[in-house]
């Protein structure tokens, strides 16, 4: 990635000539005027002047203030300012009976003045700069909506998705900031903390203060933050209503108010839910799972939100596969093949079931391709993220994955997955010239290749599951559950939950939001669990449905 240095430079070399000036003011103030300012300790003095300036950068490199380094972003800069010219000051007057001479070592008095001096000067730039850039922010707010998009905010940067792309980011020469929780580890972005174009805000995204803090000074946000995939989203609803919708609704509006002019949302193909026929981004939406109604939701949020300053993008994408520097095993893809790998057998649940696929490095290109078309394309837009080619059968993957692991067993068998759906992505080619590059080849041969150098120790580590590290988070909030826990939505929860409380709240009754044709719940509800619809009917004091 690359690493502009010319800021870095700049900085440099403001410290020393600051320093510079401190020392040069408490020599004066030890040998004022007239005495003679060049005779007195411009000549004698002049290679300590240098010396502190070369002292000063170095112990400032060291501390971390010219690179934002872990060390930096977990203390106040107040502390690190001051650790770091006290280090540079303690160095000089270690030095110094080296360098010069005893008929002309520096006054202690002219030391202490000009260690006070250096400390205004050099820290009160630095202060002064972060103040102007936090107090003035709002003047900021009216910049050109089709400005060029420079500083990037990535919520949830620090998962599957995010990790490469925030990499990615940089490489195009972005300024990348990341808001993330890290209730996975900081082991995706611990190699980043070094650059200076990285920033990391650690904060829950469902939190207005980390949001507000975070949206500073930004030109677009790259929204992935989300409990991914039907199983996780099930552990919790409440939390994942608040995770996947209102926490949207509130990085929107945050985003909105801080001038951010573009925000591009991670949705997902699973919106399209159980269909026999290609779909594209204007057919009829059937979601079978919390988390695909939340997305759809969230998806009316951000559009309803458009306007002349702030552009949202949907990109609805496939099912992810392939290597991350934040490993998952709880997808289709990487897990098959893992259980290709060690345990040498596979079992495919409805082989018959389509579905669309897209490397975790093709996800990251597409963001970049969005984020980098002008707004006359991109704005308001919703674009099915992923290559025609890619889909496939679950059948067809069992056979891409049994031609890379010879002697491996496959089963078929029966499954409750309703899912179904073949995507067009002849939109995003047509628009913004993107195709896939990755194929399930190359991502199963990635997950296989880890395997080899030991790199995964074993893939059914919670680590590697949002379903476990969710359940174990709620687990570690609540204690353990009474019984067995419930993680399948049944049709009564996802109906009375579908449009959810703003429906129940406004007065609308269950039966009411089942017969609604907009909802379309009641066909969801005979498609998903048939021999529930009567006892719905009956809890509603209705003969049938």
């Amino acid at each position: 990635m690359r690493k502009r240095a010319g800021p870095v430079l700049l900085r440099m070399t403001a410290d020393a000539l600051l320093a510079s000036v401190a020392l040069a003011a408490g020599l004066a103030i030890r040998f004022p005027p007239p005495a003679g300012l060049w005779r007195n300790f411009a000549a004698p003095y002049g290679l300590d002047l240098l010396l502190l300036a070369a002292l000063v950068i170095g112990s400032n490199a060291f501390c971390g203030l010219y690179y934002r380094t872990r060390f930096y972003t977990r203390r106040s800069k107040v502390l690190a300012l001051a650790q770091s010219i006290s280090l540079a000051y303690a160095a000089l007057v270690c030095v110094l009976p080296f360098t010069s001479p005893p008929a002309r070592s520096l006054p202690g008095t002219a030391l202490v003045l000009s260690y006070l001096f250096t400390l205004a000067t050099v820290g009160g730039s630095r202060l002064g700069r972060d103040y102007f850039r936090r107090r003035f922010t709002l003047e900021l707010q009216e910049r050109r909506p089709g400005r060029a998009v420079r500083r990037v905010l990535v919520v949830g940067g620090a998962g599957y998705i995010g990790s490469g792309l925030v990499r990615d980011l940089l490489a195009d020469g972005y300024r990348v900031r990341v808001l993330d929780s890290l209730a996975c580890g900081d082991e995706a972005l611990r190699p980043l903390y070094g650059c200076p174009d990285f920033e990391l805000v650690q904060g829950d995204f469902c939190h207005v203060g980390p949001v507000v803090q975070a949206t500073k000074g930004v030109d677009a946000v790259l929204h992935l933050g989300a409990i991914v995939g039907d199983p996780a989203c099930a552990v919790d609803e409440d939390e994942t209503l608040e995770t996947n919708l209102a926490a949207t609704r509130l990085l929107a509006e945050v985003s909105r108010a801080a001038g951010v002019s573009r925000l591009l949302f991670a949705s997902t193909c699973s919106v399209y839910g159980a269909c026999d026929h290609l779909v594209d981004e204007r057919s009829p939406l059937h979601p079978v799972s919390l988390y695909a109604a939340t997305k759809i939701d969230s998806e009316r949020v951000l559009l309803a939100k458009r306007d002349s300053r702030f552009h949202p993008v949907i990109l609805r994408l496939g099912t992810a596969f392939g290597w991350s520097l934040r490993p998952r095993f709880d997808l289709v893809v990487n897990l098959l093949a893992a259980r290709a790998a060690v345990e040498g057998q596979i079992q495919i649940f409805n082989g018959g079931q389509w579905r669309p696929f897209i490397h975790v490095a093709d996800i990251s290109r597409a963001f970049r391709a969005v984020l980098a078309a002008p707004l006359a394309v991109t704005s308001g837009q919703i674009f099915n993220t992923g290559s025609n080619s890619l889909n496939l059968t679950l059948r067809q993957l069992a056979s891409e994955i049994a031609s890379l692991v010879p002697g491996l067993e496959v089963a078929y068998l029966p499954g409750a997955d309703t899912r179904n759906y073949r995507v067009s992505f002849d939109k995003i080619r047509d628009r913004l010239g993107f195709e896939c590059q990755m194929g399930i080849e190359a991502g199963v041969r990635e997950i296989l290749t880890a395997f080899d150098r030991g790199q995964v120790a074993d893939f059914r580590d919670p680590r590697y599951s949002n379903v476990q590290l969710i359940e174990r988070r709620r687990r570690e909030r609540s204690g353990p559950p009474a019984g067995p826990p419930a993680i399948e939505l049944t049709a009564l929860q996802f109906a009375r939950k579908s449009r959810w409380w703003r429906s129940v709240a406004l007065g609308a009754s269950g039966a009411s939001l089942l017969q609604d044709p907009a909802s379309d719940l009641l066909h969801l509800a005979r498609m998903v669990e048939p021999a529930k619809v009567s006892a719905m009917a009956a809890a509603w004091g209705r003969d049938s449905l």
